[in-house]
This record gives C-alpha cells, structure tokens and sequence, in this order.
C-alpha cells in the first residue's frame, strides 16, 4: 500500500495528479495495485486491480486497470458526486493582494 503524500510511482501520477487538481489531501488517499498475472486470471481481466482508500470517510473502492479501462473516469465520478465526494480537502490560504 503506498501513501500517495509520499514520491508516487509512475502509475499513480494520473490519480495523484486528479486529486491535486480537484483539491483533495494526497495524504487522506492510500492505493494499492495489484497487476500480478494471478490477480487477472482470477477476475478475467486485461490488466491488474487498484484499491482506493480514503481514511477520512473510510470508504474503499476497486478499480480495474489495463489496456481500455475505464477506471480514471469511475475515480473521477466517485470524487465529484460519489464515495469520495465527503474526503478531506486541502486547506488553501486566500489570496492576498497587496496594494
């Protein structure tokens, strides 16, 4: 399981990248990939299976990953309007402008 506040490999960029743009807390986010040859044969797939889970709401989702997929835009709908929607969000200073 990797903390995604922490240096993220390459295949976590796109979710990382998702949840800075929306505002979120990369720490309140863990994920694991499993892409092993016997994740995919037992769920008949293409390419492996990610977990998402998010500690503040205590909500998990999987996802299934590979070639065709459709698990960024499944993600994207679980954080605007679905099981990620309640998630911690990054406390941003207002903007100041001086005069």
């Amino acid at each position: 399981m990797d903390r995604l506040d922490s240096a993220p490999p390459p295949t976590t960029q796109a979710l990382t990248g998702v949840l800075r743009a929306k505002g979120f807390e990369l720490g309140d986010f863990d994920l694991d990939e499993q892409s092993s040859a016997g994740v995919s044969d037992l769920f008949d797939m293409m390419g492996g299976l990610l977990r998402v889970r998010c500690w503040s709401t205590g909500e998990e989702r999987m996802y299934s990953t590979g070639h065709g997929s459709t698990w960024l835009g499944a993600f994207l709908s679980d954080l605007s309007g679905g099981h990620f929607e309640r998630a911690a969000r990054e406390r941003r200073q207002p903007l100041v402008l001086a005069a």
